[in-house]
């Protein structure tokens, strides 16, 4: 039992290891990301070759199974694992694990991204100037669109005044008026009265607009003042874009100043709505949901800074690691049964493969606001932690039935896996690119050397 926790400290020591390489040299993302793909790659054949085959193996020659009974126990291990830790995951992610791996953080905080940005894209769905727009423009504009609340009888803006903004109506009706009152709101009971005579007076109504439409544009287009007063028939709220925000959209999108001059036109035409039925609002929406796949660096380190600075973030991540490093660590306890019998090539491919894991999540925590005796204890307690894992493992293990021990150690294999295809593979491929799969070609042939000479 000592011998294995022994093992699991010398496989999980890599961790400190690679938060020193990664706090004090430094190395480039690409380097990282090569030798993340390498560890992959050895987890890779390590988790087919040494867990899963060897206990189908064992299973139908030593303990004489039945082969589609022996691949159900091992694939029943797997499933059960990569669920356990999906699952666990998903909970420690939103208390700030998330930050233990800077691929996590990313991935975390763009469903974050998605979630909140989800609500506004359903309210501009309803707007058919924005829907006349391809989905996958909406990211770009959503981080110019701020909510205005009116009150009945309000002036968004009057004649004569200078276009600072377009309009999109989200609730309510909004009165386009000849011209308006000089000063403050132009009060209802004025309006009605032009209803009752339209195309007298100075506050004759033009239109009124109602969820969907979008008003002040055209003052945008032309530079001239505004021609008309918009006032709230009801109590509205409306979606703003400023005229910077404005100008910068319609330098980078053809498509919306196509949608904003064919609006003019029919509108000329005393035509307010659009002619051809624009795109379906809800499938419209999960488009453009779905097109937001961008974050930026400023925006990661600052999720990165407020789960750093909350209290339980550090006890989370303690735990992420630990879900990480747990199973492999078990693994190793319960597999070991003597030095004369064991085979290095798992505990080299757990080695392996946290070492770049150590180096990328160090970066991120340092991003995070973490000091460097924190992330330290962090990655040390998880050395702690394994190797009483791996002694675990090694006591209860061996001695229990032959189906029981090959389901845990896949179920085990099963939470590896799972980390790897969601956490370093992600990473890896982010960072360097298609050379990666040359990487992980050379550590799933490193990791089989030791096999081979086991035969």
């Amino acid at each position: 039992m000592t011998v294995a926790a022994a093992l699991a400290v010398a496989a999980t020591l890599s961790l400190v290891i690679g938060a020193a390489l990664g706090l004090y040299l430094k190395p480039s993302q690409r380097v990282i990301a090569a030798v993340m793909a390498f560890g992959s790659g050895a987890l890779i054949q390590a988790l087919a070759v040494e867990l899963a085959f060897e206990s189908a193996e064992r299973l139908v020659h030593e303990h004489h199974i039945h082969r589609l009974m022996s691949w159900l126990v091992v694939a029943g291990g797997f499933l059960s694992g990569g669920l356990a830790y999906y699952l666990a995951n998903r909970a420690l992610e939103r208390r700030g694990g998330a930050l233990r791996s800077p691929a996590m953080a990313k991935n975390y905080l763009l469903e974050l991204k998605r979630q909140e940005w989800g609500v506004l894209l359903e309210r501009l769905s309803g707007v058919e100037l924005l829907r006349s727009l391809p989905p996958e423009e909406m990211q770009a504009v959503l981080p110019y669109v701020h909510p205005v609340e009116v009150r009945a009888g309000q002036a968004v803006f009057r004649r004569g005044e200078p276009g600072d903004a377009l309009y999109l109506i989200d609730h309510g009706k909004i009165d386009i008026l000849r011209n308006g009152t000089a000063a403050g709101a132009v009060t209802r009971t004025a309006i009605d009265g032009v209803v009752n005579d339209r195309g007298h007076g100075d506050t004759a109504r033009l239109a009124t607009l109602s969820r969907g439409d979008s008003f002040g544009e055209m003052a945008l287009l032309s530079g001239e003042p505004r021609t008309a007063t918009a006032v709230a028939a009801e109590d509205a709220t409306l979606l703003r874009i400023g005229r910077d925000d404005f100008d910068h959209l319609l330098s980078g999108s053809p498509a919306l100043r196509r949608a904003v001059e064919e609006l003019n036109t029919q509108r000329l035409f005393q035509n307010v709505r659009a002619a051809q039925a624009p795109h379906d609002a809800e499938q419209w929406q999960r488009a453009a949901r779905r097109s937001i796949q961008r974050v930026s660096v400023a925006e990661q380190e600052a999720m990165m800074r407020e789960q750093g600075e909350h209290g339980g973030a550090p006890l989370a991540i303690f735990m992420g690691a630990l879900l990480d490093g747990i199973p492999e660590s078990i693994v190793i306890g319960a597999s070991f049964v003597g030095l004369a019998a064991f085979n290095p090539t798992f505990l080299m491919a757990v080695f392996m493969s946290n070492l770049p894991e150590a180096m990328s999540s160090a970066a991120g925590m340092r991003a995070g606001g973490f000091s460097t005796a924190r992330i330290f204890t962090l990655w040390g307690g998880l050395v702690v932690g394994s190797a009483l894992a791996a002694a675990f493992g090694n006591a209860v293990l061996p001695a229990a039935p032959p189906a029981v021990l090959a389901f845990v150690e896949a179920l085990a294999g099963g939470g590896i896996l799972a980390m790897v295809a969601s956490t370093m593979m992600p990473e890896a491929f982010e960072h360097g690119g298609a050379s990666v799969g040359l990487s992980t070609i050379a550590g799933f042939l490193a990791a089989f050397f030791f096999t081979a000479l086991s035969l």
